[in-house]
């Protein structure tokens, strides 16, 4: 499970495959081969292409290609496409296989191979994941400042990006390169920690098992095998067999601190590159409504709702008057998580898609 989250959080949300430079968006002229191979000329069709060391299933929801229909040469996806006008003609199928291998040259793609995928053929409800490139040092390290208010508050102001930025210390944002192997040890160090110790537990051995010590039937002559008392583990309401021995049993490893405030730093720089940072100005909302604010964040950030993210939101002390309409309305949305400046771990944000920082999160010592 921690590898999964991982390799989520580590690719990014927006560019989970493009990041790595392995799968590119084009805009190129190509016969709709798309789907059945239909024979109607398209022009500037938008294409994503996977490279053929790439092996990913276009039917997960976390693959840049769901919902895509593939523009593919083999027709033995397409037998039941007899109906919509295909090529009959061998040449013109190999016209069109010809194509499309000169497309993928173009792209660079191991000789032609690969599979390409019309983005026009999207269904509803899904959500292409766009090309994306993270903003180069030291520009990424000032961001806007938004602010978080109830869906019933002034629609003007409603997710309103203000005009003030933020810059960021680059000693804990600007980590370069991210060192994922820090994050995984400081995960795994966490996990460990709040499985935690099994105390002792102990079962009586055979001296301790109540029960008579006489022989329980002659040792010869019965045609079965000798007992010698009826405390056995192989018996009904004997002991028990190889059973604990009060030995405390820990789970919990050692990191130097160290290295976990390296490993927070990585993790806090990587959701900055990937883009899934937010600065907010404060949480503070005029009602503790649960609606207004699911509106609010799912309109705005695109957290909460059916098709919508995770975030983990940070501010200095949860407990303050002044944002307790806030913590009262976010309690019953399950993809949000807030919690105070002590309280953001290296696991909490790589579980969740987001992270929005409130400033005094970020000013926090």
């Amino acid at each position: 499970m921690m590898n999964r989250l991982l390799h989520r959080s580590i690719t990014g949300r927006s560019h989970l495959y493009n990041h790595l430079g392995q799968c590119r968006f084009v805009r190129t002229s190509v016969h709709s081969a798309a789907t059945n191979k239909v024979s109607v000329s398209v022009t500037d069709t938008k294409v994503l292409v996977c490279p053929p060391n790439l092996k990913i299933d276009r039917k997960s929801k976390s693959s840049p290609f769901y919902g895509l229909d593939p523009i593919g040469i083999d027709s033995k996806h397409y037998e039941d496409a007899s109906s919509k006008n295909i090529h009959d003609d061998d040449d013109d199928d190999k016209d069109d296989d010809a194509e499309l291998s000169n497309l993928l040259n173009q792209l660079n793609v191991n000789g032609g191979d690969g599979t390409a995928y019309d983005i026009s053929s999207k269904k509803e409800n899904v959500t292409i994941m766009e090309e994306y490139h993270a903003i180069p040092l030291p520009e990424r390290l000032t961001v806007p400042i938004l602010s978080v208010t109830s869906h019933s508050d002034d629609e003007d102001e409603q997710g309103e990006e203000s005009e003030e930025v933020m810059a960021l210390d680059e000693r804990v944002f600007g980590m370069e390169p991210i060192r994922t192997d820090l994050i995984h040890r400081v995960v795994v160090y966490q996990r460990n920690k709040k499985r935690g110790k099994r105390f002792p537990a102990r079962t009586k051995t055979i001296n301790e098992r109540s029960g008579s010590g006489k022989k329980m039937r002659p040792q010869k002559g019965g045609g079965v095998a000798r007992a010698g008392h009826k405390r056995a583990a192989h018996w009904r309401g004997g002991v028990k067999a190889h059973g604990p021995k009060g030995v405390l049993q820990d789970y919990t490893t050692k990191l130097n601190k160290k290295v976990r405030k390296a490993g927070l730093r990585h993790m806090l720089s990587q959701k900055l590159l990937e883009g899934n940072l937010f600065v907010v100005k404060n949480f503070v909302l005029d009602d503790f409504k649960t609606k207004g604010l699911s509106k609010s964040l799912l309109e705005n950030m695109g957290i909460g709702g059916r098709y919508g993210t995770t975030a983990l939101m940070v501010d200095s002390n949860v407990k303050r008057d002044e944002i307790a309409n806030f913590y009262v309305a976010q309690r019953n949305i399950k993809e949000v998580t807030f919690v105070s400046q002590l309280g953001c771990t290296v696991y909490g944000v790589l579980k969740n898609e987001l992270l929005v920082l409130s400033i005094d999160a970020v000013k926090a010592p």
